[in-house]
């Protein structure tokens, strides 16, 4: 059997049923289906306060800023891209369906961990791990720090690399040069440790971010008039009145967005938290808030401005779009800014690695040097994979981490209720 029938049958009809399922009873439970709790999460990470980093922790805006690296990469971009021609245009709509459902989600599971996080040598430190050992499941623990680890590597390294590769081509011809350069630049970041890598998802992805939603704005009101037919094909193919004719069931399409949403903003997997856990904010429910912000600009700003952005121009991949748009701009424009986001993924898992890693091994720093030069090699490794292959490695890899995160959720949804109505006072 292939990866990606291993991928299919993984995300399978049950695993989407219990995926909508949770992401369902969270948001109508802890309100998130109402515009005033999305403006609520809005106000305290634009116009709130950030609390500023300090002994070894992060500030709030970057542990957002790394959150958001882990997560505006590929899938946002790429995968987006994949997501129409593997489910047609029908499979926006569900990936907007289950991003809307991902607010209750990731907003639970970054309150949790964010409640149960504890000190260390290194500063704040947390995750679903360190969850599950307070439950007393200390095996399931083990499982899933370990299978984090094995996605910084695999999921996080390599699907990105590859990105930043092809981005490469046509400076360097090269393979094995382009991947050395790859592995060279990610050692020099991930060199420094978590508050390096922080640094520099903090500078860069606020200003990649914002060039690539104008610049995108840019292209739809170019093509203003298609975008009625756009969203009529949006929803006719959601509801099934077109899919059919161009041979996309309707189950394939549902897989195949929920699973791009899933893969790009990540609620439900537990790997985030992890960041927000390193956070300097004390406020578990203030903290939260950042992870409802982080899934919103994933999803309904960068990933959905690329699908329009796709759809109204009637072009397979976003860089086809830029060039025809913008010419030799639009190379300039694009190819840097996806290089940085696809960067920012490899750095940002490598930051959720290392403290999977943390709790693991007994002994830290000397393991972590052996972990960096894994990523390093998966990196480098991840110019000679194809897109597709490692997509579905990484689709492996997010599913069995979602499986363990969504059961810690179920035993521990009582005490996230009631942390949500304790912080809101």
């Amino acid at each position: 059997m292939t990866v990606s029938g291993i991928r299919d049958i993984l995300w399978g009809a049950p695993t989407l049923i219990l995926l909508i399922g949770f992401g369902l009873y969270f948001t109508l439970r802890l309100g998130f289906w109402r515009p005033a709790r999305i403006a609520e999460a809005f106000r305290l990470t634009f116009f709130g306060k950030s609390k500023k980093s300090g002994g070894g922790n992060l500030s709030s805006l970057s542990a957002l800023a790394t959150a958001l690296g882990g997560t505006v990469g590929v899938g946002s971009i790429n995968g987006v891209a994949l997501s129409i021609s593997l489910g047609g245009a029908g499979s926006i709509f569900w990936m907007w369906i289950c991003s809307f459902l991902g607010f209750g989600l990731k907003y639970a599971e970054v309150v949790l961990a964010h409640n149960h996080r504890k000190h260390t040598s290194r500063g704040f430190a947390g995750g679903a791990m360190y969850c599950l050992k307070d439950l007393g499941y200390k095996k399931t623990a083990f499982v899933f720090a370990l299978i984090c680890l094995i996605s910084a590597f695999a999921g996080g390294s390599v699907v990105q690399a590859g990105a930043v590769s092809d981005i490469m081509k046509p400076i360097i011809r090269s393979d094995l040069m382009r991947a050395v350069l790859i592995g060279l630049i990610t050692y020099m970041v991930i060199g420094g440790g978590r508050i390096r890598i922080a640094k520099f998802n903090t500078f860069a992805l606020p200003l990649v971010s914002g060039l690539f939603i104008v610049a995108s704005l840019g292209v739809i009101v170019s093509y203003g008039k298609y975008l009625p037919e756009v969203f009529g094909q949006i929803f006719g193919e959601a509801f099934g009145l077109r899919q059919a004719a161009g041979g996309i069931s309707g189950a394939a399409m549902i897989r195949v967005g929920c699973v791009r949403g899933t893969f790009s903003h990540e609620a439900g997997m537990g790997s985030s938290p992890i960041s927000y856990c390193a956070s300097n904010e004390d406020d578990s429910h203030v903290q939260g808030l950042w992870g409802v912000t982080e899934v919103f600009i994933d999803s309904f700003v960068v990933s959905t401005l690329t699908a329009l952005t796709l759809l109204c121009t009637k072009h397979s991949t976003p860089a086809e779009v830029f060039e025809i748009c913008y010419g030799k701009i639009g190379e300039v424009l694009y190819y840097p800014a996806l290089g940085i986001f696809a960067f920012a993924a490899i750095i940002s898992w490598c930051f959720y690695g290392e403290e999977a890693l943390a709790y693991i091994s007994k002994n830290e720093s000397g393991y972590k040097h052996l972990f960096r030069l894994l990523v390093v090699l998966g990196a480098m490794g991840g110019a000679m994979l194809k897109e597709e292959s490692a997509f579905a490695i990484a689709d492996i890899l997010g599913v069995l981490m979602m499986f363990i995160n969504l059961f810690l959720l179920y035993k521990t949804r009582s005490d996230i209720f009631a942390l949500a109505k304790q912080k809101r006072g």
